[in-house]
């Protein structure tokens, strides 16, 4: 129906209220204070205060925070499973939790794999033909950037041109004034000396933000410069404590753009700084001393020669100071899914499960070495490029063990995994051999570090005397098997799905 522009929102509103309103939110992430759970329900709250619940809203957003955070996604679930916390949040701020419409959330380029529009307008200005398979749009950018240099006659320039750019966004700054651009890049950015936006001779990359300043023409530009400002080692210590604010997109450019620095030692992970966390809360963390990491988690057979020299010498040597005394470093019996698992030599060069942290520490002592920090671990798993997991950004079910290729199809959805695991098809799932998957491995070498068993680190909490574990494990859906991914577990506790490996200080 044909509405007059000054009326749209009161049209809207008349039919959000008196019935059911199918509502498309695009970039939703654009929208939003921050990527939080704060920050979106700020904007739920917000939307529910102007559509019914018989209303349903999609969204979609470039970050993966809407489905990667549990409480976000309870929410965007729908109102039964709107946690309770959830409700008096809603109550707080004037909202009926049973009037919240539903919520549906679309990661853009997991929808479709046509290129976006921003994708298109830059192979038009590259004059790539339509028809052909585009490069990534890391590649494509990169491109358009160094041609418009190239005709501003600037290529000399492009390194400092992108230290500049690149560390600003890094600070959160995305407005350039002529004036700064001046001082701060020099005056042959603008023609004839003339601080104009016609002057600028790399206006095809800006677009206007006020009579005398510019912003970039897509945001995209600038994560990439950021991006590659992050590609260089010593970059990414010059950026280590500034109050930097590191996208899922620079990450994604990064890997992209970035070569992985080539390991001086098999399975040594240099000391040095590395982008790490998940994609609502990427960082830069210091890694401050290099370790040599084991190449597999620890087997069963390497964990009974530690068990016979318990039997043998005793363990207080070894053992953690803080470790109870009722608390022997037997595995768990009951909690094993396979009770020979210890016993049966055709387990040996399986990881070694339940098993406790208090245990882990002692193994780690015998042996000579410690259990890796969480922070450590993550490192060693991403490398310096700030990849999804050890081996890239690709999904490959036929490298990782996980809920997924147990069950032989991808689970994409929490609800398809929840499925999966209430109707007991993941019931024979248990722990692979640590060098069954030969393409599980880290770039510096470590092997099975996504998938088949969660490890326990070195990382404690005390006051909730729980412990964290990386990598997800074999009853896991592929999303928890991230470099990112961190659980928490009691130091006391065992599970078939935990186990662990050690580093070696150097």
């Amino acid at each position: 129906m044909a509405v007059e522009s000054a009326y749209v929102f009161e049209v809207f509103h008349y039919f959000a209220r008196s019935g059911s309103v199918l509502c498309a939110l695009d970039g939703i992430d654009e929208a939003v204070p921050s990527t939080t759970q704060a920050g979106f329900l700020e904007l739920f709250t917000e939307i529910a205060q102007v559509l019914s619940a018989e209303s349903a809203v999609i969204t979609t957003s470039r970050v993966s925070f809407l489905e990667d955070s549990p409480q976000v996604r309870r929410l965007l679930d729908g109102t039964s499973l709107v946690s309770e916390k959830l409700v008096q949040q809603l109550h707080a701020q004037g909202v009926n939790p049973l009037l919240v419409p539903r919520f549906s959330a679309l990661r853009l380029h997991d929808a479709t794999d046509a290129a976006s529009p921003l994708e298109v307008r830059l192979a038009e200005d590259l004059d790539l033909a339509p028809d052909r398979r585009l490069p990534h749009l890391a590649e494509l950018a990169w491109q358009h950037i160094t041609r418009v240099g190239d005709a501003a006659g600037l290529t000399s320039a492009l390194p400092s041109i992108t230290e500049y750019f690149g560390l600003a966004f890094l600070h959160g700054r995305t407005v350039f004034t002529f004036v700064d651009l001046v001082n701060d890049l020099g005056i042959e950015l603008f023609d004839g000396g003339r601080l104009t936006y016609d002057a600028f001779r790399l206006r095809a990359l800006f677009r206007l933000a006020g009579p005398s300043a510019v912003s970039f023409a897509h945001s995209a530009y600038q994560e990439l410069l950021a991006a590659e400002f992050l590609r260089d080692a010593a970059n990414r210590e010059a950026s280590l404590g500034m109050a930097s604010r590191l996208t899922e997109q620079v990450r994604e450019f990064l890997h992209r753009r970035g070569h992985q620095e080539a390991p001086a030692e098999d399975c040594v992970l240099p000391a040095g700084v590395y982008l790490v966390g998940p994609s609502h809360h990427l960082m830069l963390k210091r890694v401050r001393q290099s370790v040599r990491f084991d190449r597999f988690p620890v087997t069963v057979g390497r964990y009974n020669r530690f068990l016979e020299a318990v039997r043998r010498y005793g363990s207080r040597q070894w053992d953690h100071p803080d470790k109870p005394e009722e608390f022997s470093h037997e595995p768990w019996q009951e909690r094993l899914k396979v009770q020979e698992y210890f016993t049966d030599p055709a387990y040996e060069d399986h990881p070694a499960v339940c098993i406790n942290y208090w245990s882990a520490y002692a193994f780690a002592r015998f042996e000579g070495k410690r259990l890796p920090t969480s922070l450590e671990w993550e490192a060693a798993a991403r490398g310096t490029d700030g990849r999804l997991f050890p081996w890239g950004d690709e999904i490959d079910l036929g490298i990782v063990s996980s809920a997924d290729s147990w069950s032989g199809r991808a689970l994409i959805t929490y609800e398809a995994w929840r499925e999966e695991l209430d109707l007991g098809r993941l019931s024979q799932a248990m722990p692979s051999p640590v060098d069954a998957h030969p393409g599980n491995v880290s770039p510096f070498g470590i092997r099975e570090m996504a998938g088949n068993v969660w490890e326990i680190t070195g990382t404690v909490l005390e006051d909730l005397n729980e412990v964290v574990i990386c990598g997800g494990s074999y009853d896991n859906p592929y999303r928890a098997l991230q470099t990112s991914s961190k659980g928490l577990a009691r130091r006391r506790g065992c599970s078939n799905a935990v186990g662990f490996r050690c580093v070696e200080e150097l």
